[in-house]
């Protein structure tokens, strides 16, 4: 068998999963879960293992020896996974993408240190991608026919299929078929991919015709955009950084596509291109760093900036490289980025350690500038803070629930963080609770849409204050097509203007009189954009979104859930909101 120790993994792995989805109503802490998070790293690791072994001619020993120091790297992995993964901290997850990224390209380059040919190597990624794409279309038709299946014996026979068995379905098929059949069709012998010339017309087309045509678009818009910067001395927006690495992966996949077929004579103007494009992507590169250095100096480092800087620092080696190298060889790509990815997964010099130190610094300095943290623990104060400072804590303790938990800013306070310290949880309380602790009032803020549109929303897991009122009407969506509801056998109906500024209420007393009171909707969407800028704002306290309207015989307290805005002539325009309606009459 050739992958013996690959099945094994996926076997364990599959049959883990296939237990936790069957239990799902009993979560808990169980090793299964490190287990399956093992087993999805040491997948690809395994893999490129037996590809180093088959391509560098090891013995079977030798072969064995490494795949079982493999599994034992993994196991160890595994360990620093915890074992209820209920509410853990989103460095786990992401540890694991980075980690299971580098085991990919590793596969892609290592194998290949030894007896490189370039021709040979190209096929091998073909037949490896091509694999890919076939195996998940496959799986995928399979999952939807067996899916379907279960849904007609559920609707059709009154068959009982619980929920979680479609979870199973998915596991089962990607854990068994799924790997089979990826593994079936991998090229046994690599060597012979030397000698292997055909070249697929349809990826020439493909690359011609369609990649790089938007790699012609998008350096236009990029250059256009680089002009405006010389021309108006205009710092360069954070969103134009995925527009650049749009460019860079077109541009470097439509690149590779074509590789093989470079040197015809028909096809010379690929090396021109080639050669163009690493020129063209320098200058982009400066910019790509200036857009995130620009974020780094207003927030801090986070993972995302991290990883923005890290490739900053990779695109400046492969320019160079396959601008002035003599090589140019394509396994350089996956090589150096395998490096960058492994690099930047752990240690006190990775992308979470420093990160983390970076928040956990700029909430030091916010909370001692504030008098909130004096002798390294946090004072309760009641002194309103400043709105800006209320926003930037609360989007470090937000950012920091999220990634790593509270572990670092612990000695700061009395009071553990854990949801459940008796219990000896490792979830961490909701961040609003942690800033409930330091006298903050939270919210968390994150950056406006595309278009300019902001939403405000308030904190659901608040209770609403409704002593005095009779009734409430819940969760009443209001967009431009739904603008309207009568509810006779209750008394009341609502009618909101074609703008969505006004709301009129309508009551029907049981003297059979009709009260009508109207609210503005303008005054508050005012308040809330001047206290939290004009951003996306979640977690709202509820009674900052809270409109009152009284009249002799009524009362109507509207608890705004949620609101969208959108920027129109220097206005701000309700786009939708979600309300609750309170009401006495």
């Amino acid at each position: 068998m050739r992958f013996p120790f690959v099945l094994l993994d996926t076997v364990v792995g599959t049959v883990c999963a296939l237990i936790l989805i069957d239990n799902q109503d009993t979560p808990g802490s169980t090793v299964l879960n490190q287990v399956v998070f093992g087993a999805i790293l040491g997948f690809p690791l395994l893999i490129c293992l037996t590809f180093t072994s088959e391509k560098w001619k090891w013995r079977r020993s030798a072969s064995l020896g490494v795949q079982l120091a493999a599994i034992l790297f993994v196991g160890l992995y595994s360990t620093t996974v915890p074992q209820n993964l209920d509410g853990i901290p989103g460095i786990h997850p992401i540890r694991l993408l980075m980690l299971t990224i580098g085991a990919i390209l590793l596969g892609f380059s290592v194998p290949f240190f030894k007896r490189y040919n370039e021709l040979g190597y190209w096929q091998f990624c073909k037949a490896l991608c091509l694999r890919v794409f076939t195996t998940v279309f496959s799986a995928a038709v399979l999952f939807g026919g067996l899916a379907i299946a279960l849904a007609a014996l559920d609707y059709l026979f009154g068959v009982d299929i619980p929920g979680r068995r479609y979870g199973e379905l998915f596991v089962l098929i990607n854990g068994t078929f799924a790997i089979w059949f990826f593994l079936a069709g991998i090229p046994k012998d690599l060597d012979s991919l030397n000698d292997v010339t055909d070249y697929p017309k349809e990826l020439k087309v493909f690359s011609q015709f369609i990649l790089i045509p938007l790699v012609i678009i998008y350096f236009v818009i990029l250059y256009g955009y680089l002009g405006k910067i010389l021309l108006v001395w205009d710092w360069p927006k954070g969103w134009v950084s995925r527009l650049i690495l749009g460019f860079v992966a077109t541009g470097l996949v439509s690149l590779l596509l074509v590789h093989p077929i470079r040197d015809r004579i028909e096809n010379r103007w690929m090396k021109t291109v080639a050669r163009w494009f690493y020129v063209a992507v320098i200058p982009l590169t400066i910019m790509l760093f200036l857009a995130v250095w620009q974020r780094i100096s207003d927030y801090g480092i986070t993972e995302g900036r991290y990883l923005g800087i890290a490739t900053v620092i990779w695109l400046c080696v492969i320019a160079p490289y396959f601008i002035f190298s003599k090589l140019k060889r394509i396994l350089f790509l996956p090589a150096s980025l395998c490096v960058v990815v492994l690099a930047v997964s752990f240690g006190p010099w990775g992308m979470f350690s420093v990160s983390e130190r970076s928040q956990v610094s700029r909430l030091k300095q916010l909370l001692v500038q504030n008098h909130l943290l004096v002798d390294g623990q946090v004072q309760s104060q009641q002194d309103s803070l400043p709105l800006e400072t209320n926003r930037q804590i609360s989007s470090i303790l937000g950012y920091l629930s999220d990634v790593h938990g509270f572990e670092a800013i612990q000695p700061w306070f009395r009071e553990s963080l854990l949801r459940d310290s008796i219990k000896n949880s490792d979830i961490y309380k909701d961040p609003a609770q942690v800033a409930k602790l330091m006298s903050v009032t939270y919210s968390r803020v994150s950056e406006a849409s595309d278009d300019g549109s902001i939403t405000f929303a308030s904190d659901r897991d608040s209770a609403l204050h409704i002593d005095g009122y009779e009734r409430m009407l819940r969760r009443q969506r209001i967009h431009s097509g739904n603008t309207n509801r009568e509810l006779s056998n209750e008394g009341i109906a609502y009618q909101v203007g074609l703008d969505l500024s006004t709301i009129s209420v309508m009551v029907e007393n049981k003297t059979k009189s009709i009260d009508t009171l109207q609210v503005e909707l303008k005054p508050l969407v005012d308040k809330l954009i001047t206290e939290y800028g004009k951003a996306s704002a979640d977690k709202i306290p509820p009674e900052k979104m809270v409109i009152v309207a009284t009249s002799a015989s009524t009362m109507i307290k509207i608890f705004i859930s949620s609101i969208n805005v959108q920027p129109h002539d220097g206005k701000f325009e309700v786009m939708s909101f979600e309300a609750d309606f309170a009401y006495k009459y």
